[in-house]
């Protein structure tokens, strides 16, 4: 592997004003000091969340009457995270607060043999359950005629709880509580939010009906899963999503779930330690990994348990779920690289595999995405099921674009960047030929250049430990508020180290204009050991660290990419 550049680098202007300053005006926030000194009272009221109130009422009325309620969500982490919240909270807190049992059991379908969401399967083994009543979390809002269905036919109440993009057909009527924060007109504040935190807010309504204390604090329970939901979601942190994280992060330090913290443990991190980064891709795929490769069931058992041993265990067992994970996801996008005609590539990619694992098809679009920035479809058919997801670039909204093509498709449904779907077996090749066609026409040369924008320019001596925690200002990071991208150029390498069990380290020690060595460190970068010699000169992106080692604090540059100076 190489952190060699293959992207265009865009340099930023000539700073004339504070650095943070600059980033925050770049970033377009208005309000620096809201920003700066995010406030958990700044989120806003769960009561502006569309129809709490009416299904808050439908969900003490099934309590009232000892029904059986039913919540179904997604298999991935937001799916897994939202579930633990509203059933957590209905069967220990809501029934210690009322002072009887609630009869209310999770319920996620199989990825393979259901698929997502509401389906005729999974309704039939939630009725098999004898519900009568069954609500939604981070799935539903397409499955109006399903529901309808079901409502008529069987009598069964449904909820739909969901951050998902309504259909534009979605009737004005629907004959069930739809609670959305994108519902037509009646927008919460703001909109780009996940499904568990959906839910949350969704919780503290039911709270305020209760007679229960309703208020958001940094103490309230769920935060730390919304915060993990919203990062593996991929949801901007910026606003109500900034607030969810931080202090959901804070719980997560404050080791206040004991399934979390087991799963920090067997992911070799310490909670107190535990940042955005980590809830993207230590934490959370483990979590993704039981609903891709087993029982997503595992996860809301793992976070709603107090019971330290059986956490441990189950911790253990999403930890080996998603090492095999890792390794089929690996086996798959090599089969999947082998299809395509790297010398006649068109401005989408769309590969179809045969009996590939339903539940990595998505991870290896992802793959795909960051080595050919262009949309990518990857399909499997399994026994005459194509089932397939999708990732693509800004600017090319994914889910609408399925919609266009909805005569082919069975079922889709998801985000602009990112969507799943299943599409006929017996039109495929049409499908494919004329996705394919549209992806040429609409799709710029422009949209498939890989750039990197660069946020600062900064000289060796510019990167001090006061440099580093007022860049720190800015967190926590992630999708829509990523960490500064900054830049050395010109740096010669005066000394090189190689480092690591497997020799895939490297340390440089490099000289700017200034007096002191900066030391760079380049981690997976088998090629360029090779690469990079002793006086060398290069440009580097990337961030710098402090790197704490017995008491002692230095300073350490973490390279994303480098380039041959010019």
């Amino acid at each position: 592997m190489t952190h060699q550049s293959n992207s265009t680098w865009i340099l930023p202007k000539q700073l004339d004003k504070d650095f943070i300053d600059y980033l925050i005006e770049e970033r377009g926030i208005e309000n620096k000091e809201e920003f700066l000194s995010p406030n958990i009272d700044n989120i806003p009221s769960p009561n502006l969340l569309y129809n709490t109130e009416q299904a808050t009422k439908d969900i003490l009325e099934a309590v009232e009457k000892e029904q059986k309620i039913v919540i179904c969500g997604d298999f991935d982490s937001d799916g897994i995270c939202a579930t633990t919240i509203l059933w957590e909270f209905l069967y220990k807190e809501l029934a210690s607060h009322l002072n009887k049992k609630i009869d209310v059991v999770p319920y996620i379908p199989d990825r393979i043999d259901q698929g997502y969401g509401l389906t005729d399967s999974s309704i039939t083994d939630m009725l098999n359950l004898n519900a009568n009543l069954i609500i939604t979390v981070d799935c539903g809002v397409r499955d109006y005629k399903l529901i309808t269905k079901y409502q008529e036919e069987k009598g069964v109440k449904f909820i739909i709880t969901d951050h998902h993009q309504p259909p534009t057909d979605l009737p004005e009527e629907l004959g069930y509580s739809l609670v959305h924060q994108m519902y037509p007109s009646k927008e919460y504040p703001d909109q780009q939010i996940c499904g568990a935190a959906v839910a949350f807010l969704f919780v503290q309504r039911i709270k305020e009906e209760a007679g229960m204390d309703y208020k958001i604090t940094e103490n309230t329970k769920g935060l730390d899963l919304v915060a993990l939901a919203t990062v593996t979601d991929l949801m901007p942190l910026l606003g109500t999503n900034r607030l969810f994280v931080k202090y959901g992060l804070q719980q997560i330090a404050n080791k206040t779930r004991v399934g979390m913290e087991e799963l920090c443990f067997v992911s070799k991190l310490n909670p107190t330690e535990v940042s955005s980064y980590q809830l993207g891709y230590v934490l959370g795929p483990r979590v993704n990994s039981a609903g891709r490769v087993g029982d997503p069931l595992d996860g809301v058992r793992l976070f709603a348990n107090t019971n330290r041993a059986k956490c441990r265990t189950l911790a253990q067992r999403l930890d080996s779920l998603n090492s095999y994970r890792q390794r089929t996801t690996e086996t798959t996008k090599n089969i999947a690289l082998s299809q395509i005609d790297n010398n006649n590539l068109d401005k989408a990619i769309f590969i179809l595999g045969k009996d590939w694992h339903e539940g990595i098809v998505g991870l290896v679009a992802g793959k795909l995405l960051e080595q050919y920035n262009r949309p990518i479809m990857v399909a499997t058919n399994n026994n005459g099921i194509i089932k397939g997801s999708a990732r693509s670039v800004i600017g090319f909204n994914i889910t609408n674009t399925l919609e266009k093509f909805s005569k082919y498709l069975k079922r889709f449904g998801g985000h602009e960047l990112a969507a799943g779907f299943t599409a006929k077996a017996e039109t495929i090749d049409e499908f494919i030929n004329e996705f394919i066609e549209y992806a040429n026409e609409q799709i710029t040369d422009e949209q498939l250049v890989k750039q990197t924008k660069i946020d600062l320019l900064v000289d060796t001596d510019d990167i001090t430990i006061d440099f580093i925690n007022r860049l720190k200002l800015l967190e926590p990071y992630g999708y829509g508020n990523y960490k500064p991208i900054i830049c050395l150029q010109n740096l010669v390498i005066v000394k090189k180290y190689v480092l690591g069990a497997n020799k895939n380290t490297l340390k440089l020690m490099v000289k700017g204009r200034g007096v002191e060595l900066l030391t760079v460190m380049l981690f997976m970068c088998e090629e360029d050991i090779q690469l990079l010699n002793e006086k060398d000169m290069i440009d580097i992106i990337g961030s710098p660290d402090i790197n704490s080692w017995n008491g002692n604090q230095t300073i350490q540059f973490i390279v994303k990419e480098w380039r041959f100076s010019s």
